[in-house]
This record gives structure tokens, sequence and C-alpha cells, in this order.
């Protein structure tokens, strides 16, 4: 009988806990921006030119200490990624200038993320 009334009150329980849980939710508010940007598009852009560099700077350290032996192809394909981080810094830095505008720095970041995906895998990994 004890059991049969500790099941039932778990089963009232599991089945109160949905409500509960969603009754108790409040909306959160968006997360704040990064001091610096001027909008989420501004961040993420941001975010994605640093993480790119980040990666171009890595693969030249290591290609120059000799950890890593690039074969012509990936040497070409990596200059290629750096010239567009290049050029999408001078625009991104421009959006933020005011002389740029937000659709010619989202086009320059989705360049360099063409080029990042277009990258062969060194070593042919």
């Amino acid at each position: 009988m004890k059991r049969k009334i500790l099941s039932i009150a778990l089963l009232l329980s599991l089945a109160c806990l949905p409500v509960l849980i969603l009754s108790g939710c409040k909306t959160s508010a968006t997360v704040p921006l990064a001091p610096g940007y001027q909008n989420a598009a501004d961040q993420q852009m941001g975010e994605i030119l640093a993480g790119a560099r980040s990666f171009y700077t890595t693969i030249q350290s290591e290609s120059a200490s000799g950890k890593m032996v690039l074969s012509a192809t990936e040497k070409t394909a990596f200059n290629d990624f750096g010239a567009a981080i290049n050029a999408a810094e001078q625009v991104y830095l421009g959006y933020h200038a005011g002389t740029s505008t937000q659709a010619q720095a989202q086009a320059a970041i989705d360049a360099v993320k063409t080029k990042q995906a277009a990258l062969p895998t060194p070593g042919g990994n």
C-alpha cells in the first residue's frame, strides 16, 4: 500500500514537473554586446574575422618554424586566405569608420569564410 502511494506521488510529481518548469521560466533578455560592437551582426563579423586571423597566424608560424610543411598548392591557398583576411579587415574597419556598409563588410567576411572552407588539409589528411 505504501509503495502504491509513493508510486502515485511520483507519477503526479513527474506529470506536474513540466508545468512547474515552464511557468517558472522567464524569457531572457538578449545577451549584451561586447564593448566596441555596434550590433549583433557587427560582433559576429568581428569574431569570425578574429578567429580567421588567429587560424592564419597559427598556420603561418608553424610553417615558418618547420612544424608544418605546406605544398606549393597549400601555400597558394593559404596566401589567398591571408589576402582575403587583409581585405576583409580593411572593409570591416571602414564599416566602423562609416566608409563601408554593413553589407560590404558582410560580403568581405563571407569571402574569408569561403576561402577558409576551401583550404586544403595540410599533409593531405
